[in-house]
C-alpha cells in the first residue's frame, strides 16, 4: 500500500506537468494555464477574491453614501417644493393686494376730481355771490342817495321812518318813497336778496361735500398705506422665501453632482469586480482542468463504486442551507450542497464513495475559498469535494473506502459559519449533488 501511495503521488505530479506543457502548447482549452500548481492559481483567485472583497466594501459604503445622500437630497427636494408653494401664495396675495391698491388709488382720484369740481362750484358761487352783492351794493348806494335827498328836503317823516326801521332796507321799503316806488323795482330788490342767501347757503353745503371729500381722501389714503405697508411684508416676506429657495437649490444641485459622483464611482468598482470575478472564474476553470486531467491520470487504477453515494456526515446532520443552483445572496451559481446544523463543527466527514485522495489541502487564507478541503478521485470520470474543514484526516495518493472518515467539519475560508461544502463532479463538471446522493430521513 505504501508503494502504491508513492507511485500514485508521482503519478500526480507526473500529470500535472503533462497538463501545464499540454494547456501551453495545444489549444484543448481556451486559456492558457500560466501556473505551475493548483496553488498558485489559488493564491490568484485568493488575490482576486479579497480585491473583491474590498471592492464590495467600497461598494457598500458608497451605497450607504448613496442612500444617505438621497435621504438629504429628498428633504432639500420637500422644502424646495413647500417654499416654492409659499412663494406662489406670496405672489398671488402680493398681486391681489396691488389690485387692492389700484382700485384704492381709483378711488382716491374719484375723490380728488369731487374735491376738484367741489372747489370749482365753490368759486362759481363765490363769484355769483360777489356780482350780487356788488348790485345790492349798488341800490345800497342808491338808496343812501335817497335817504340825503329826504334829509336835504327836511322831510316830515325822515325821522320816524329812521327811529322804527331795523336796517336800511327797512328804511327803504317803509319810507314814503318806497311806497311809491313801483312793484317792479320791490320784487326786483326780493329776489337779488333771496338769491344772495340762497347762493351762500349753496356755498356752505359745497364746503360742507368739500369737507367731507377731504375726510373721505384722508381716510382712503390711509387704507393705501396699510395696503402698501402689506404689499412691503409680502415682498419682504417673498424675497426670504426665495433666497431660501435658491440656497435649497444649490444644496440639492450639490448632492445631485455628489451622488452622480458616487455612482459613477460605485460604477467603476463594480466593473472591477465583474473583472476579478471573470479572471475567478478563468483560474477556478484551470483548476477544474488540473483535476480533470488528474483525474484522467488517476482512473487507469481507480474504479467507480457500485451502489449508492453515501451521505457525508452523521445521519443528524442534514439541515441544507444553500442548495445548488443560482444563489441570490452570492450573485451566482452554487455548485454544491452547504450543510448546516447546530453543533456541526468538528463533526466527522465520511467519504462519499471509495476511491483516491489527489488533493487534500491544508493551508489556505482566512475568508477566501475553500479553506481546507479534500477531493477525492473515484473512476469512471466522478470526484467528490468537501470544503471549509477544520482538520484533514488524509494525504495525496491515499486510497480510501466508502465511509472512511477523511476531515472534520469546520468553517475555513470564505466560509460564515461552521458547515460542510460538499461538490459532486462529473469529467470535471459540477453536477447536483442530490441526483446521486439521499437525504437521511
Amino acid at each position: 500500500m505504501k508503494k502504491k501511495t508513492i507511485a500514485r503521488v508521482v503519478s500526480v505530479a507526473a500529470a500535472f506537468a503533462v497538463i501545464l506543457c499540454a494547456s501551453a502548447q495545444s489549444a484543448l482549452t481556451p486559456m492558457t494555464v500560466s501556473a505551475t500548481t493548483t496553488d498558485e492559481l489559488q493564491k490568484k483567485i485568493d488575490a482576486n477574491k479579497a480585491l473583491i472583497k474590498e471592492l464590495d466594501g467600497k461598494i457598500a459604503a458608497l451605497g450607504s453614501d448613496i442612500a444617505e445622500s438621497e435621504e438629504v437630497q429628498g428633504y432639500y427636494y420637500q422644502k424646495l417644493v413647500a417654499t416654492q408653494d409659499q412663494i406662489n401664495l406670496l405672489n398671488n396675495q402680493i398681486y391681489d393686494k396691488e389690485q387692492e391698491i389700484v382700485a384704492k388709488e381709483q378711488e382716491i382720484a374719484d375723490v380728488e376730481f369731487q374735491i376738484s369740481e367741489t372747489e370749482k362750484n365753490i368759486v362759481d358761487k363765490e363769484a355769483d355771490i360777489a356780482l350780487l352783492e356788488k348790485t345790492n351794493d349798488e341800490n345800497v348806494y342808491r338808496f343812501g342817495q335817497i335817504v340825503r335827498a329826504m334829509y336835504i328836503t327836511d322831510s316830515d317823516d325822515y325821522l320816524t321812518v329812521i327811529a322804527g326801521s331795523a336796517d336800511f332796507y327797512d328804511i327803504f321799503v317803509r319810507s314814503e318813497i318806497m311806497k311809491n316806488a313801483s312793484d317792479q323795482n320791490l320784487k326786483f330788490m326780493n329776489d337779488l336778496l333771496n338769491d344772495i342767501h340762497r347762493l351762500e347757503d349753496e356755498k356752505e353745503e359745497l364746503g360742507k361735500t368739500k369737507d367731507k371729500l377731504e375726510y373721505d381722501k384722508e381716510l382712503l389714503q390711509k387704507d393705501k398705506e396699510e395696503l402698501e405697508a402689506e404689499r412691503t411684508d409680502l415682498d419682504e416676506k417673498r424675497k426670504y422665501n426665495s433666497d431660501l429657495s435658491a440656497s435649497y437649490t444649490s444644496e440639492y444641485n450639490v448632492i445631485s453632482t455628489k451622488i452622480a459622483n458616487f455612482e459613477s464611482l460605485q460604477a467603476d468598482y463594480k466593473n472591477q469586480k465583474k473583472v476579478s470575478m471573470a479572471e475567478i472564474e478563468k483560474y477556478e476553470k484551470q483548476i477544474d482542468e488540473l483535476i480533470r486531467l488528474a483525474q484522467q491520470q488517476a482512473s487507469n487504477s481507480v474504479v467507480y463504486d457500485e451502489g449508492e453515494w453515501l451521505w457525508p456526515l452523521d445521519y443528524k446532520f442534514t439541515l441544507i442551507t444553500t442548495y445548488f443552483g443560482y444563489d441570490p445572496w452570492r450573485g451566482g451559481n452554487h455548485g454544491a450542497i452547504d450543510v448546516g446544523n447546530g453543533g456541526i463543527n468538528g463533526a466527522n466527514i465520511y467519504a462519499m464513495k471509495g476511491g483516491e485522495v489527489i488533493i487534500a489541502k491544508t493551508s489556505y487564507t482566512p475568508g477566501y475559498d475553500y479553506g481546507k478541503y479534500v477531493v477525492i478521485d473515484h473512476g469512471n470520470g466522478f470526484q467528490s469535494l468537501y470544503a471549509h474543514c477544520s482538520d484533514i484526516y488524509v494525504s495525496v495518493g491515499q486510497m480510501v473506502k466508502q465511509g472512511d472518515t477523511i476531515a472534520a467539519v469546520g468553517s475555513t475560508g470564505w466560509s460564515t459559519g461552521p458547515h460542510l461544502h460538499f461538490e459532486i463532479r462529473k469529467d470535471g463538471t459540477r453536477v447536483d449533488p442530490l441526483k446521486y446522493v439521499n437525504v437521511p430521513q
